[in-house]
């Protein structure tokens, strides 16, 4: 009976354990999750035309270091492609990166930028934030 005993606790334990490694797999992709909507929203705001919103995404304290440049009243973005996919570099932060196709509304000449993207996951907010400057539009 000792045996039944032992078995049952040893499946018991297997099972607990297995449980609490799905519990962080759904958190790890809860925040993998997390991070493609903030990508999708930071792309949509620069394609639908808000270049100036895109600061919103910065981290508070690299925001205070980055202000909104002014002559992004001029600037349309006409294109954005990812090149490098989101990649986890470590356990809160990604890189993605992407070219930006642009225009300065009154010269009519089309110019890209490459911008390197630096994330962070900030557990309390449950959100990324950028937390590298915005690649300036020349």
């Amino acid at each position: 009976m000792s045996g039944s005993i032992l078995r049952t606790v040893a499946l018991l334990t297997a099972l607990i354990l297995l449980t609490g490694c799905k519990t962080l797999n759904l958190m790890q992709d809860k925040k993998e999750e997390t991070l493609q909507d903030r990508l999708k929203a930071y792309q949509s705001t620069l394609r639908w035309g808000y270049p100036g919103q895109v600061y919103n995404f910065l981290r508070k304290d690299i925001a205070a270091q980055n202000p909104v440049p002014t002559n992004l009243g001029n600037v349309r973005v006409t294109d954005y492609k990812v090149i490098r996919l989101p990649d986890l570099v470590a356990e809160n932060q990604a890189t993605q990166t992407a070219v930006i196709g642009f225009i300065f509304d009154d010269r009519q000449v089309e110019k890209t930028v490459h911008d390197q993207q630096l994330w962070e996951y900030d557990p309390e907010a449950k959100t990324w934030f950028r937390i590298n400057p915005i690649p300036e539009y020349r």
